[in-house]
């Protein structure tokens, strides 16, 4: 016999301010944006250009598809976008694809729920896509994304909603995309690598970043900002000559503006000179012991503007055969770590060929 009841109502209001603070609280422990378009240096026509793009794709909540090469900034770029969206006061998740293994990357994008696979937290976990809400996520080299974790992409893209691994009910994400990719998607759709009606979904609103041998005008600029920051860090003096920005600005930076800033930070560290000539940039350029030669200065077949660069794969060639398939050295050359290469290696099937 029921002898009574007691019935508890919540305003939904209430609920939804829980859900804001508890949201909030993850933005301030974790998934901030940090950089802004003013963050993005450079004085040469292509960067000027290129961050007005950026800056007017801010503006429009659609999906932005970022192609360029290692090192010049995509991830930048993306965040700036983020911090001058009316998203700005959401999370920004970044997420690289390629750093996680295929059968954990599904499990971080979408969560799962309590048994779910072996291993799975008792509480299950909410996925990153749940993370970004009312936010960004960034989705950086998709590229290396497989075709079952596109698809379910896809349907996010389309659905606007999310399932956890394990589970039987979709939740609503309310979440702006932002893609990367230093490959040509295009070329995988043809190799049969990248679905093409992801492709589609994703390049909406899309940009290329120019890379920083197309951009000379910018190396000295950037040469020299770094410079400075590395004085005041390292507490040193020094200062590099005209014959020594001439020099840098000769060299090709297959790493992009990584590279220019991690061989500007090593230069201010190790130099004895005060004085850094195009003579003194030799001297600690090649003072490794896996560097037995400075790396070739870029000529007159470099490409130009707008030219189509060479792929992946051939750059990769090209740089083990001028290195002598030294991995360390072709790792350098490229601006990208040793596991990087040798996994591309195995997935462009490139062979090793010692040179005796």
């Amino acid at each position: 016999m029921i002898i009574g009841a007691i019935i508890a109502f919540q305003d939904v209001t209430r609920i939804q301010e829980m859900e804001a603070r508890i949201r909030n609280e993850l933005i301030t422990r974790k998934f901030i944006a940090k950089y802004h378009f003013t963050d993005l240096l450079g004085v040469s026509p292509q960067m000027i250009e290129i961050k007005r793009i950026a800056q007017e794709m801010s503006l429009i909540d659609a999906t932005v598809l970022i192609s360029g090469e290692s090192g010049t900034g995509k991830e930048l770029f993306a965040q700036s976008i983020h911090n001058e969206s009316q998203r700005k006061n959401g999370p920004f998740v970044a997420v690289n694809c390629a750093a996680l293994p295929q059968n954990l990357l599904e499990s971080e994008l979408f969560g799962y729920v309590e048994g779910a696979f072996t291993g799975a937290t008792k509480k299950g976990k909410p996925g990153l896509f749940e993370m970004a809400h009312t936010g960004t996520i960034f989705l950086d080299e998709i590229s290396e994304m497989d075709k079952y974790a596109q698809s379910r992409l896809l349907r996010v893209l389309q659905e606007k909603q999310v399932m956890r691994l394990g589970d039987d009910k979709y939740i609503p994400v309310d979440m702006r995309i932002i893609a990367a990719t230093n490959k040509n998607l295009a070329g995988l759709i043809k190799e049969g690598q990248f679905r093409q009606d992801l492709f589609y979904r994703l390049k909406v609103l899309t940009m290329t970043l120019p890379a920083l041998r197309n951009r000379k005008n910018d190396i000295q600029y950037l040469a020299h900002h770094f410079l400075e920051y590395y004085k005041r860090r390292h507490f040193k003096q020094l200062d590099i000559s005209d014959s020594g920005y001439n020099y840098l600005s000769g060299y090709s930076w297959p790493g992009n503006v990584r590279e220019l800033k991690y061989f500007i930070e090593r230069l201010v560290v190790i130099a004895s000179e005060k004085w850094i000539t195009e003579d003194v940039i030799k001297k600690y350029w090649h003072d490794r012991e896996d560097e037995t030669e400075l790396p070739s200065i870029v000529s007159d077949d470099l490409p130009v503007d707008n030219a189509p660069l060479p792929s992946e794969d051939k750059r990769i060639a090209d740089a083990l055969a001028q290195c002598h398939s030294n991995i360390t050295r072709a790792a350098k050359l490229l601006g990208m770590d040793r596991s990087t290469l040798y996994r591309k290696l195995k997935a462009y099937k490139i062979e090793i060929k010692k040179a005796y």
